[in-house]
């Protein structure tokens, strides 16, 4: 029989330092829950274990606190991110079926080593912690798996007797105690003996055994007099560290290890704990997807969802009558899958295409934007879309990562039963009830709004911009990557020439040791892992060999070539035209995403990026218009601050980063120069991402005192930005969250942490998000209005493009000049703000020439 026992608290503290911050999305933390399962996972896959038990500390003084008051004082208290996590590991162990042991005066090693010797000759007892004192357990039956920090991250090591007297010089393990005794150990406060360290103590009962020999025969041990004088004047303390550090093997728990041995799971509450926790992958790995957890608060609403055996007529006929329609598309088998009142069916496609034609049914599904792809791609006109679940559940909590219907289910605990074959039949079971339970949540949080007046309206906008493309100059883009590649060639042999030896140029630690011990040049201390060869350390050596700048330039043309070249012809369709993928739910700000390819990455810093921009055309006889919002986000930060000084300076049409300049610098309008602009600029820009003085000395290239009286200036003069950046942080810790003037929001539990550097993250992003969100949410508007305005005026221009605050139209030559109007129309009175919305528009046949 195998017994796999699990040290429980130092396992859940080595999964909440090791993980970053995960939270539900009402903010309560899942990290050491989420990676203590893992953990487990990974350990049972590896020793296959019959049986599994956690042993846990208990708040509260043990025996070893009697014979030392000291002892582990001075211990860093566990966190409260932590701490709320322990009850949630314990009541999910148990419902996996595995013992958790607590015990009143006793610590978990002392569990942990009652268990474990109580196991017979022939069984296997595995110990899974990160504590070294159970080091001193290993014999033929035990083995210890100890979780040790290494190169950054942590592994396991495997610690039987051999490994013992290997890494430790010591047998058997037994003895390792009798070291503790002489060493003593800081973490728990076990003083040792003053003045012995490892090495002294690990040689010493190498050679002698136990302490009691040592100090029976201290007037003839073979040691330095200085160490022996030591050993003497610590002797009381060598005892009692012994007696501390030892662990107990006789705790007040069952020792016949049979009783360990697991029971069914209990899958009902377990997929409940998951489900409350959010943890939809570790319900994905324990196989509880299909496991229905009903709503006991709302047991009337749970019902059982069967699959309807109706005529397809019958069910047109209801569909009809109700005026509703709750459906799920199948984009490979063009099939649509119906929940109505009385079960689910799914019919063809082509059955619900007079459904969804008609006015007076209201349309309800899960990712709206695909309904509308069906629609371009077969010539159908749908007014009537009253709900999207996926597009909700996003409001509701932009930090998840899982938006399927059958994860939302679980969160939202609908109540419904459906035994199905097809996951598509049993996701329209859910449709109903879940887009009652998301409805009333948006009506909680006051997210109406946002949801049928920008979110749903996008998803046709995007549709539609999936559906038209960009065209692509498909050979310009293969001439400009053979460019590329003949230069990458250049400068691979210029690197290995100034090298002397050929390398990978792309593999950091190669190119390391080639810049730092080969050439020499200055770096910082070598790590674990190899020397540092990002952009921001070899930038500053750009001085010291001309091979930096050919490394520097190699990079450029590499990822110019695979991923923007070689990556943009890929995903050429047949019509000559990319079809980037539109992404609605993916980013925490609200901001728009691209996929296949991501086109709002093409680079437009480098003279070489914006080359790509030429290869993006209109189609013969069509212009490109490209418009963009200025300084968006700085205007958005003057409402939300409600900054009258800076309103007027952008309502007044003066160069905000000269104005800026004027007040940081103490100088005449007139008298700001360019240098003092562009160091204004960068203030500007740093305040709304929450920007110190060390960054920005940095970035401007002055002290840290200059940079913080710049700072220090600017919020003297606007005042309210100031006054806003205090605010929403105090709000934010009250709330817990931070919101766009739209109502969109982010969870931010990171405020309240116990750990600074995610503090200060957490304040980052409260200042930032509104502002960035907010601006988010206008350019959605502006598409809308855009988009809206052009179908209503039966223009054939199309708006094809989003990047960020700019947006691209494809107008033919006879439509250009309207469509630039339209365009600058709505994207300026998108809102009703008390700042101007200001846009810049201009034309050229490709991409390049209409954003020059």
């Amino acid at each position: 029989m195998k017994l796999l026992l699990l040290d429980g608290n130092s396992i859940m503290n080595r999964a909440f330092y090791g993980i970053k911050t995960l939270t539900t999305s009402d903010g309560r933390y899942t990290n050491a829950v989420y990676g203590f399962l893992n953990i487990l996972f990974s350990l049972e896959e590896s020793f296959k274990p019959d049986a599994v038990a956690a042993a846990f500390d208990v708040h509260a003084p043990t025996f070893r606190h009697q014979l030392y008051s000291e002892y582990k004082e001075g211990r860093r208290p566990m966190p409260e991110e932590l701490r709320e996590q322990m009850p949630e590991i314990k009541e999910i162990l148990r419902a996996m079926g595995h013992k958790v042991i607590e015990q009143a005066g006793w610590e978990a090693d002392d569990i942990l080593g009652t268990i474990a010797k109580a196991v017979k000759p022939g069984d296997k007892c595995y110990i899974a912690t990160g504590d070294r004192d159970s080091l001193q357990l290993v014999d033929d039956n035990i083995t210890v798996l100890l979780a040790a920090p290494k190169q950054g991250r942590t592994e396991t090591i495997i610690y039987d007797t051999a490994k013992i007297k290997e890494d430790k010089g010591i047998s058997p393990p037994s003895k390792l105690i009798e070291v503790k005794g002489l060493m003593g150990d800081s973490s728990d406060n076990i003083p040792g003996v003053m003045g012995i360290g490892e090495k002294t103590a690990t040689d010493l009962i190498a050679r002698y055994g136990t302490i009691d020999y040592i100090y029976d025969n201290l007037d003839t041990i073979d040691a330095k007099p200085a160490v022996l004088k030591k050993l003497e004047e610590g002797r009381e303390s060598a005892f009692l560290s012994r007696k501390l550090g030892t662990i107990a093997l006789n705790a007040p728990v069952e020792t016949d290890y049979l009783f360990y041995a697991g029971t069914n799971p209990d899958k009902q509450l377990l997929k409940k704990l998951l489900s409350d926790l959010e943890l939809n992958k570790i319900i994905d790995k324990l196989g509880l997807r299909d496991i229905v957890v009903l709503d006991t608060e709302n047991i009337k609403e749970n019902h059982i969802i069967e699959k309807a055996d109706r005529d397809i007529n019958s069910v047109l006929k209801e569909i009809r009558e109700q005026g509703e329609m709750y459906v799920l598309f199948d984009t490979l088998y063009k099939t649509a899958s119906l929940s109505l009142e009385t079960g689910v069916i799914t019919v063809p496609f082509d059955t619900v295409i007079d459904l969804l034609r008609d006015i007076n049914i209201s349309i309800y599904t899960h990712d709206s934007k695909r309904l509308f792809g069906f629609a371009y791609s077969n010539n159908l006109q749908i007014e009537n879309v009253a709900f999207d679940t996926l597009l909700a559940a996003y409001l509701l909590n932009p930090n998840s990562s899982d938006y399927s219907i059958a994860s939302l289910a679980d969160t939202y605990r609908i109540g419904v039963i459906f035994d199905g074959e097809s996951d598509q039949l049993r996701d329209a079971a859910y449709l109903r009830a879940l887009t009652k339970k998301l409805k009333e949540k948006l009506n909680e949080n006051e997210q109406n709004d946002l949801l049928y007046k920008i979110e749903i309206p996008l998803s046709e906008t995007l549709a539609s911009m999936e559906y038209e493309g960009f065209a692509i100059d498909r050979e310009g883009i293969f001439t400009f990557g053979e460019k590329l590649d003949g230069r990458i060639n250049e400068l691979t042999k210029m690197i290995f020439e100034r090298a002397g030896m050929e390398f990978n140029i792309n593999s950091p630690k190669q190119l390391g040791e080639v810049l730092f011990e080969r050439l020499g040049l200055p770096s910082k201390k070598k790590t674990k892992t190899g020397y540092s060869t990002n952009a921001d350390v070899l930038e500053k050596l750009i001085d010291y060999d001309p091979i930096i700048g050919y490394i520097l330039e190699y990079r450029t043309y590499v990822k110019l070539k695979s991923t923007y070249c070689d990556g943009l012809l890929s995903a050429v369709g047949l019509d000559g035209r990319i079809h980037s993928t539109f992404r609605q739910t993916e980013t925490r700000t609200g901001r728009l995403s691209s996929t296949e390819p991501n086109l709002q990455n093409i680079p437009v810093r480098s003279e070489l990026g914006r080359e790509m921009r030429k290869f993006f055309k209109a189609d013969d006889g069509c212009v490109l218009i490209d418009a963009d919002y200025s300084q968006i986000e700085l205007r958005v930060l003057s409402v939300l601050a409600e900054d009258k000084n800076m309103q007027e300076a952008f309502n007044s049409g003066v160069d905000i980063h000269r104005v800026t300049a004027s007040q940081v610098f103490n100088m005449p309008l007139e008298m700001v120069t360019q240098m003092m602009r562009s160091r204004a600029k960068a203030v500007n820009f740093g305040i709304v991402y929450g920007i110190g003085a060390y960054s920005l000395s940095q970035d401007i290239g002055v002290t840290v005192k200059e940079a913080k009286q710049y700072i220090d200036n600017y919020l003297n003069h606007y005042s309210g930005v100031d006054n806003y950046m205090k605010r929403v942080i105090s709000d934010a810790k009250r709330d817990g969250y931070v919101k766009t003037l739209f109502n969109r929001r982010r969870y931010l539990p990171e405020l309240n942490s116990s750990n600074a550097a995610q503090r200060a993250f957490g304040e980052r992003v409260a200042r930032n998000m509104p502002i960035q969100g907010t601006a988010a949410d206008i350019i959605k508007i502006a598409m809308v209005r855009v988009f809206d305005r052009l179908n209503r005026e039966r223009m054939r221009s199309k708006l094809i493009m989003q990047v960020h605050d700019e947006l691209i139209i494809e107008a033919p030559e006879d439509e250009k000049e309207k469509a630039i109007l339209i365009l600058k129309e709505e994207m300026e009175n998108a809102v009703d703000f008390p700042v101007k919305l200001s846009v810049d528009a201009h034309v050229g046949k490709t991409w390049y020439e209409a954003k020059e």
